[in-house]
């Protein structure tokens, strides 16, 4: 059976032979993705905070997801501590200001079959996968779905994606399968990251790594609601109705796919935020796989502790 988890789909969505290359060859660029990195060690810093963790524990647990990183030159020492700290900070503001909740599971991954809405047959060659961060209980038994994101344009740019996630359906249905309670909402805890670096004079930096977190501290403290939220995402029945006869037409696209042995460019994607990462393949550059690419071991990042932001 193949999983199909929300960041497969949606790549899938932008392109198929993106798709292709990530899930099916499992192909990785070998340079640092910096900011699926923070990502990560972010995400891993609240995962260990959720399951009890002190603020310093959280914090070393989310730094260590970058020690794999081993910089080959003083540039990218430099880029690895800065990314280190802003880590660090980022952590700790949002330890110290999201509200705790009456947690109920952390990271609860989850495989779930695909059933055709109007016949309740479960598909032969997909089931639904994915992780979520995490989920909580009120005290009147309501569940309610609890997302953490790293953003990087502003906030409210950001709350623009909320009605059209897709993501946010999915885990919807998802949880609704699995606890069979009802589902209140998403909780939507994002924080906002900086570009901020350390003081520089002349081209030299002048400011200490310590007094460089200690800015940014303040300045997320002093800007507080520019730089951090939780929002409440909530979804009508209409709306996962709409997302299974979605979900169950997705697998149908991807039986034709499959039988017709044809692979589908998107071009008009090509060259959007900075270029697809693939596209020297596309464009058959020379010795690109060899260099460029590595063969990770599995197909799915999202569900192990590469989690995209």
């Amino acid at each position: 059976m193949e999983v199909l988890t929300h960041s497969r789909i949606a790549m899938r969505q932008v392109c198929p032979q993106k798709e292709h290359y990530h899930y099916v060859e499992r192909l990785r660029l070998r340079e640092v993705a910096w900011a699926l990195s923070i990502g990560t060690a972010w995400h891993r810093g609240l995962e260990e905070w959720q399951k009890g963790a002190g603020e310093d524990e959280a914090v070393a647990a989310g730094l260590a997801t970058l020690d794999w990183i081993r910089p080959q030159n003083e540039e990218e020492q430099y880029k690895l501590e800065l990314e280190r700290a802003r880590v660090e900070v980022l952590i700790r503001v949002a330890i110290r200001h999201f509200q705790p909740r009456n947690l109920i599971a952390v990271e609860r991954q989850f495989e779930l079959p695909i059933c055709n809405p109007k016949t309740g047959r479960k598909s032969r060659k997909f089931i639904l996968g994915g992780k979520i961060d995490a989920i909580a209980e009120d005290e009147n038994g309501v569940l309610w779905i609890i997302e953490n994101k790293t953003v990087g344009t502003g906030l409210e740019a950001f709350r623009e994606t909320f009605g059209l996630n897709n993501q946010y359906s999915l885990y919807y249905h998802a949880v609704s399968q699995l606890y069979h309670k009802p589902v209140g909402g998403v909780i939507v805890r994002s924080i906002a990251k900086t570009r901020t670096e350390p003081k520089r004079k002349g081209g030299e930096i002048v400011e200490s790594w310590n007094a460089y977190k200690q800015r940014l501290w303040e300045m997320y403290e002093t800007e507080l609601d520019r730089y951090l939220a939780e929002d409440i995402v909530i979804r009508t029945p209409e709306q996962i109705k709409q997302f299974q006869e979605e979900l169950w037409l997705e697998t149908q696209e991807r039986l034709w796919q499959s039988k017709s042995g044809i692979v589908r460019h998107n071009l008009a994607n090509c060259n959007l935020y900075g270029g697809c990462p693939f596209k020297p393949l596309c464009l058959g550059v020379t010795e690109a796989r060899e260099t460029l690419y590595y063969t990770a071991s599995q197909s799915h990042d999202e569900l192990t502790l590469n989690e995209t932001a």
